[in-house]
């Protein structure tokens, strides 16, 4: 199939349109990861088949990298933690999903790794 067919061009125009939107380096936004993600979710197992799966949990490493290193600037310039996570503790997906999906509409405009935090700071603040 030629690049030049109506349907090629129909589906490559929106693709690059959406690829242009944003620099490979922007933070995809709480919003943006709880759209795709939920296109996901209710695929069971066969989700982990979609190519968008690998780009959201790239997203989702980045954002717990950057929080964590965002976290220990804060306690080496003796500034309070963003949460208090247990040794050993986690945060499921489901759990994650929910709570992003909780946040007010401000915060899902933000970066992934903002809304991380708060979900977080909700579920294990700090004493």
């Amino acid at each position: 199939m030629s690049f030049h067919t109506p349907l090629a061009a129909r589906i490559a125009v929106p693709l690059l349109a959406l690829a242009m939107a944003a620099p490979a380096d922007a933070a995809m936004t709480v919003g943006t990861f709880l759209t795709r993600a939920n296109a996901l979710r209710y695929q069971g197992i066969g989700a982990m088949l979609s190519p968008d799966f690998q780009v959201l949990r790239e997203e989702a490493r980045q954002a717990k990298n950057q929080l964590k290193a965002e976290n220990a600037a804060r306690l080496a310039a003796h500034k309070p933690a963003l949460a208090c996570v247990p040794e050993g503790e986690s945060i499921g997906i489901e759990e994650m999903l929910d709570g992003l999906a909780a946040l007010p509409a401000a915060d899902k405009r933000r970066p992934l790794k903002d809304g991380y935090g708060k979900v977080l700071a909700r579920r294990f603040p700090c004493r």
